[in-house]
This record gives structure tokens, C-alpha cells and sequence, in this order.
């Protein structure tokens, strides 16, 4: 167990700010034998390359290309002894090579760039910075059930993709639903049997169901409005998607 105290790192913590409750692979900073400082993320940043081309006078500019933000954040642990000090650093780097991390109502995919280890002038305690590679940026998941047409209206910067679940109390033959220009035909789905379709893959039944799908590519909802039409009003759709930043 870890208690928050400001004179533990103060490096890191003065008293007017102490620790930054932080979730990390939905465990706990108690779980995790560590205390989180509030981190620093960098915006969205692009870059282009240009340059003359065959004796023109106007350069000629690549597309916008986006570099990985970074996410920075110090680390403090404190243990009765240095054996299990070092235990729990080493069970904690491996921890977040790749990892989740909640922090202020966004989930941060990332992936461990650089570490900083600076003993403390405390016994048995020390401090760590680290910096990740930010793989992806997003709200938790939200979802709509309907039976009818409708529109999905997405207020973050970035499209996302669409996980689709569909249901119905008696088997239907065929089923059509349309995402933007994405039209997904599903066939034979039995009754109370829920069809799966997302994240690559397509599942019902725990098998897979990619024979009896008709798709081209897996949906994605974009900035704004998108518009969402089925073919029939028997069949349940539920779509889950997570609001990229």
C-alpha cells in the first residue's frame, strides 16, 4: 500500500498540488505500488516536406503528416526495503511498455519511449519519468440501440470506428444496414444469437460468421453527422464506438 505524502518526492510534489489519481490497465496506483503525478501531454502535431521541383518556381508540398504526441509523467514509489523497491519498479516498467492509462475523463493508448530514474534522499524511495509515444486518444465507449434509421452525430476531431452488434428474436434470412457509403448485408442469423461486427473481425456463437457477411471494409464514423439505414425493423443494432481526440 502506498500513501500519498508531499515530502516523499518533492522534486515531483509540493503541497499544493500532491498526487494525480491515474488508472493504469484498469488497475489502481494502490494495485500498481506506485503514486502518479499529473502528466503532460503534448497537442497534435503535423509537419510537411516541400521543395522545387525540375527548375519550378513554386515548391511543391507532401500531404500533412501527424507525429505521435507524447505523454510525460513522473512516477514515485516507496517500500519498507530496496529489494522490494526495485521489485516493484521493474514489475511496473513492464507494466507500461504498452499500456492504458485514464486520466480526467480520456483513455491514452501508449507505448513506452524513455525512462528517467532519479534516486530519492528518502530510504527506499525513488522517483521515475517516463515518456510515451500516445498510439491513440479517446473517450469511453458510448453506444446506441435502434431498430429504424437514424444518424450518430460525432463531436471529436477524429473519425472512429463502429463495432456493430446485431440481434433479433426469430432467425432472419438477410439483413442490410448502411453506414455513411459502408453497406454491411448479413445473412442467416439465427434467432436470439447476436452477430459481432468489428475489430476486424465478425463472430457469432464464438465461431466465426465471415461467410455469411457481405462487407468491403469495416465502418467508421466520421466528424459530424453520419447516417445510419437499415433495411427492416425486426433485427436489434447496437453500435459502440469511442470519440477519438
Amino acid at each position: 500500500m502506498v500513501e500519498k505524502c508531499s515530502v516523499l518526492c518533492p522534486r515531483i510534489w509540493v503541497e499544493q498540488l500532491g498526487g494525480c489519481s491515474m488508472i493504469i490497465n484498469r488497475k489502481t496506483e494502490n494495485e500498481l505500488n506506485v503514486i502518479c503525478d499529473k502528466p503532460i501531454i503534448d497537442k497534435s502535431c503535423y509537419y510537411t516536406s516541400e521543395g522545387l521541383w525540375n527548375g519550378g518556381l513554386v515548391p511543391i508540398k507532401s500531404n500533412f503528416k501527424e507525429t505521435y504526441r507524447i505523454f510525460r509523467c513522473a512516477f514515485a514509489f516507496l517500500a519498507e526495503d530496496n529489494k522490494t523497491l526495485l521489485k516493484n519498479i521493474s514489475k511496473f516498467i513492464e507494466e507500461v511498455k504498452n499500456c492504458t492509462i485514464e486520466h480526467e475523463g480520456f483513455l491514452y493508448d501508449l507505448q513506452l519511449k524513455s525512462k528517467d530514474i532519479t534516486p530519492d534522499d528518502y530510504e527506499n524511495a525513488e522517483s521515475i519519468s517516463l515518456e510515451f509515444d500516445v498510439l491513440d486518444m479517446y473517450e469511453a465507449e458510448k453506444s446506441i440501440t435502434t431498430k429504424q434509421s437514424t444518424t450518430i452525430n460525432i463531436s471529436s476531431a477524429k473519425p472512429c470506428y463502429a463495432n456493430l452488434e446485431l440481434s433479433a428474436s426469430t432467425s432472419v434470412i438477410s439483413y442490410t444496414v448502411t453506414i455513411n457509403d459502408t453497406e454491411i448485408v448479413v445473412n442467416n442469423i439465427k434467432g436470439n444469437e447476436t452477430v459481432y461486427i468489428g475489430s476486424g473481425k465478425v463472430i457469432a456463437g464464438g465461431k466465426s460468421k465471415i461467410n455469411d457477411v457481405d462487407i468491403w471494409e469495416f465502418p467508421i464514423l466520421k466528424p459530424g453527422t453520419n447516417k445510419i439505414e437499415v433495411n427492416r425493423a425486426d433485427v436489434d443494432l447496437t453500435i459502440k464506438y469511442n470519440e477519438r481526440w
